[in-house]
């Protein structure tokens, strides 16, 4: 579930909307992450007969939700009103996704243009088979234009916050302790050049990484920290660090203009950064970087070369105490549960995030993922081999999850049962020794946080304790924990009719 500094802006409907917002249209966003009443919500929307309405998706649980608000834009509307998909998965799948009933028109790739064209066809009634990077439904048939190429991400307009009630997406940091009013402020590049064989971006993106200028950058990250008297910023780039000339005049400026701002960004590789020198890590920390997220994936050399990560386990050691010595807290991405991989080489998994605690005690962990092999990448045709399954329907994909137990088998197949369980608590108590008190801790509710951080407290060194020492075979309160969480999810939802 979303809850608290968890809950980041719909920086892709935000980024789709801006140039529709410049031309004077009329644009309503609803979150349903946040909105309780958001089918209220649409259902007002839809009474004013919109051109159409647009989605945001990404594999998993959102493609239920998504599905959901299709639904009812069809039901409503007697069907009149297009319904378009965009984002991660239709872009990768669009032949699958416009498959169901509810979905007629898919953007694929990035969309700030394509959707532009988009709406102004539909609006004009004009065809749609000179539109690049769509896939529709014409009649029976399903028809796939043109791929659009990568745009220039220095003709990126401005973030049109007056869109949203930012109120609701600012928080006390996930990571930043004195960050009371952080907000996800976007990317300031796209794409990412790597080859990790989990990740979807190189079909997405074509492995590119696009990068604005320095100026365009620091207006992005520093216009709304004036804006709405923030103390912290998230800058969720894929990679933020690769061009390292680029990222110290970011430094620069922010320090010369960000009074005080204290900032962390997700896209940050060890072997990079491992590259950079001692006068460009001070910049960066007086800059006011609190954190940098590096993925260091694994504690196994041959399971890092598996994936195709392009560094090994020492290069991680080393960054870890590189951001040590410069007082930047390194916050680390771990998985498990590969195909081939062993036991043991996840055991090397929990004792590298140990070590790293151990050799640098600001460090940090992320929850430890189950591996889930995702459309697009490079490591399905592996998790193929070993026997997954792809769904072969839009609906099979909404329980693509990463963080719980997968008793059936169904992502994770070449685990028997017993192997499924133990890969499913060890994610659960990575998530209750660490994540979960974060996520916790950006609360605005003082009532709240203060009685879910009693109750956590206890479990989370538990679970720590637990974890350090490896014994995860045997915890059947956690199926009940996955149970009631599921349960809790339950109820905010609706059954499909």
């Amino acid at each position: 579930m979303d809850f608290g500094a968890t809950i980041a802006p719909p920086h892709s409907v935000l980024s789709i909307a801006a140039p529709l917002d410049k031309l004077g249209y009329h644009i309503t966003v609803i979150d349903q992450r946040i909105d309780e009443d958001w089918e209220r919500k649409l259902t007002t929307a839809l009474d004013k007969r919109p051109i159409c309405v647009g989605i945001s998706v990404m594999t998993g649980s959102p493609i239920y939700y998504s599905l959901l608000a299709s639904k009812l834009v069809k039901r409503h509307s007697n069907g009149k009103i297009p319904v378009v998909w965009g984002g991660p998965h239709p872009s990768i799948l669009p032949e699958q996704t416009l498959a169901n009933e509810n979905i007629d028109i898919v953007c694929i790739g990035e969309g700030e243009e394509t959707f532009l064209d988009l709406v102004q066809a539909i609006e004009n009634n004009k065809s749609l088979a000179n539109i690049e990077g769509i896939a529709y439904k014409d009649g029976p048939s399903i028809k796939r234009n043109q791929d659009r190429p990568l745009m220039d991400v220095e003709g990126l307009l401005p973030v049109p916050w007056h869109l949203i009630d930012v109120e609701k997406y600012i928080h006390q940091d996930f990571y930043i302790k004195s960050g009371s009013r952080a907000l996800d402020i976007g990317q300031t590049s796209r794409g990412c050049p790597y080859k990790c064989g989990f990740c979807c971006s190189a079909c997405l993106r074509k492995r590119k990484w696009r990068p604005m200028s320095v100026e365009k950058s620091l207006e992005l990250i520093l216009s709304p920290v004036k804006k709405f008297n923030l103390n912290a910023v998230w800058i969720r780039d894929d990679e933020f660090y690769i061009d390292r000339r680029r990222a110290y005049g970011i430094c620069k400026g922010i320090l010369e203009r960000g009074d005080g701002l204290r900032w962390y960004t997700s896209g940050t590789r060890v072997d990079v950064f491992n590259k950079a020198s001692d006068d460009e890590l001070e910049m960066m920390k007086r800059s006011g970087a609190d954190t940098m997220k590096f993925g260091a994936e694994s504690g196994s050399n041959r399971i890092l070369k598996l994936m195709n990560k392009g560094i090994t386990v020492e290069e991680t050691l080393k960054a870890n105490l590189k951001a040590k010595k410069h007082g930047i807290k390194p916050a680390y991405a771990l998985m498990i549960g590969f195909p081939t991989e062993t036991f043991e080489e996840i055991n090397q998994t929990i004792s590298l995030r140990y070590q790293l605690k151990k050799e640098n005690a600001q460090a940090q962990f992320e929850t430890m993922a189950v591996y889930t092999a995702l459309p697009g990448t490079d490591m399905l045709e592996l998790a193929v081999e070993y026997g997954l399954k792809q769904p072969t329907r839009l609906e099979e994909w909404t329980n693509w999850i990463f963080d719980d137990f997968d008793l059936k088998g169904a992502r994770n197949p070449w685990l028997n049962w017993h192997g499924r369980v133990k890969v499913g608590n060890i994610s659960l108590m990575s998530i209750l020794s660490g994540a979960a008190l974060n996520a916790v801790n950006s609360l605005t509710n003082p009532r709240l946080k203060w009685a879910l951080n009693n109750l956590l407290i206890p479990a989370s060194k538990w679970y720590d304790f637990r974890l350090r020492h490896k014994s995860y075979s045997f915890a059947p309160e956690l199926l009940l924990v996955s149970y009631l969480r599921r349960a809790l999810l339950a109820r905010s939802q609706y059954t499909f009719k």
